[in-house]
């Protein structure tokens, strides 16, 4: 772009700025506009109808405005989250909070983008649940000798579980063409490494029940601290996974994915934490 042009952009980028701002701050007096029936008084048939004309609202917007702020009305923490970040930030976590969780929660919406926090939420919510512990299922399968064979070969001292663990998860000591480590001054992953690991998931995310495409290749002990790049290490990860990953939220996650699970406090003394914050002040979560 010439010069006029980036003038004439910078000026729309910072009425987009403005706009976005002013309509947070409607958003915020929509509950008190409805208490005291403004609306009506303003000779309006509806509080959509007084928000359309006055502020360009859809009904949806009000409408997920008031149930977003009569939710945050109750819970001191989130109402100031949603009053200096807007109702997005807050919005994944309205239908979970409680009052022994509200600090908890505020926190990690202070933290997180609002995608972020999403699947933080999603993976919270799933892995919490208790059940029956050590489900299984019999499964009979004819399969011909020569597969059976080296079935064996590959389990050799381990358990069939195990096995299947490694096969479902594509774990690179038993994949055919299992490649060595490079050490290497080079942020740059080499193709080939690139390639196996995200052919290990079929492009997608490497978090389990993720079915998000992989966006990044996570080096899960951290490039930074080692200068390796392991394909036994190295996990494709979809955009929100990936943040978590480095905001310490992923517990054991230097083993295998089947065994990561989302954590509620990173864990300050790790020497990825001072590698996660640098990361942070380049790329927002």
């Amino acid at each position: 772009m010439d010069k006029r042009d980036q003038q004439v952009h910078q000026q729309f980028s910072d009425y987009g700025r403005n706009a976005r701002e002013w309509m947070r701050k409607c958003v915020l007096l929509l509950p008190e506009i409805e208490r005291r029936q403004i609306w009506r008084k303003a000779r309006c048939g509806s509080i959509f109808e007084y928000a359309a004309k006055l502020a360009g609202m859809s009904r949806a917007t009000v409408e997920d405005g008031l149930r977003v702020m009569k939710k945050a009305e109750e819970f001191p923490a989130l109402k100031a989250v949603v009053e200096s970040r807007g109702v997005n930030r807050v919005r994944p976590i309205v239908a979970i909070v409680t009052k022994d969780t509200e600090e908890f929660w505020a926190e990690k919406a202070r933290q997180m983008s609002r995608h972020t926090l999403e699947t933080y939420v999603q993976n919270y919510r799933s892995e919490s649940r208790t059940g029956p512990a050590n489900q299984s299922v019999k499964l009979t399968m004819d399969l011909p000798l020569e597969m059976v064979e080296k079935l064996k070969a590959m389990k050799a001292a381990g358990t069939w579980e195990e096995l299947m663990g490694k096969l479902l998860n594509g774990a690179p000591a038993i994949a055919q063409e299992a490649l060595e480590s490079v050490s290497t001054s080079s942020r740059h992953i080499p193709a080939r490494i690139g390639r196996h690991v995200t052919e290990r998931t079929g492009g997608l995310c490497a978090y389990p029940s993720c079915s998000r495409e992989a966006t990044s290749l996570h080096h899960t002990q951290r490039w930074g601290l080692e200068k390796v790049h392991d394909p036994a290490r190295l996990h494709g990860l979809c955009d929100g996974h990936e943040r978590l990953a480095h905001l310490g939220l992923i517990e054991n996650e230097e083993a295998m994915p089947q065994e990561w699970r989302v954590r509620a406090q990173p864990d300050l003394t790790t020497d990825k934490r001072f590698i996660d914050q640098f990361v942070a002040l380049y790329r927002p979560t």
